[in-house]
Parts: structure tokens; sequence; C-alpha cells
């Protein structure tokens, strides 16, 4: 059945990754329509020097003449 993969930046920590495996459980099994015994998440701590994007691996300092735009974080319509 399902199996979902997530690769996000070390340093988040067990209830973090208990809520991620759950709300993502639940979502997954409701629109499978599937139990969510069947449900596999594989979460994957990344240390961001080897995480790249836009050329530079992410524990690189940014100089003054690169910009990056805010991130947006999803709340899943709860105010932060």
């Amino acid at each position: 059945m399902p199996v979902i993969s997530v690769d996000w930046w070390k340093g988040n920590d067990r209830a973090q990754r208990q809520e991620l495996v759950g709300e993502l459980t639940a979502c997954v099994a409701r629109i499978a329509g599937c139990p969510e015994a069947a449900v596999t998440v594989i979460v994957r701590d990344v240390d961001p020097g080897y995480w790249g994007k836009g050329g530079l691996l992410a524990d690189e300092p940014l100089t003054t003449d690169e910009t990056v735009p805010p991130l947006v974080q999803d709340t899943g319509g709860q105010q932060p």
C-alpha cells in the first residue's frame, strides 16, 4: 500500500516526527481509502551539509548579493 518518504533537515525531535507520521498517515489513508495500518512513512533526517539547493550546500552562508525569498510556513489553516 502507500509508502511516503520524507527528507527533512536534521534537528527535529521525536515528537515532531511522531506528529508528522500521524498526520501523513491519516491524510493518505483517508484519500487512498485504505486502513492506516497499510500506510508506511519513512522519515530521513538530512544534515544540511548533504542538502543542496541553487548550487550551494545548505550549510554554506549566503553572500550579500544572494537573495532568498522568505519561506512560507504551512500552518494547516491554524494561526501561528
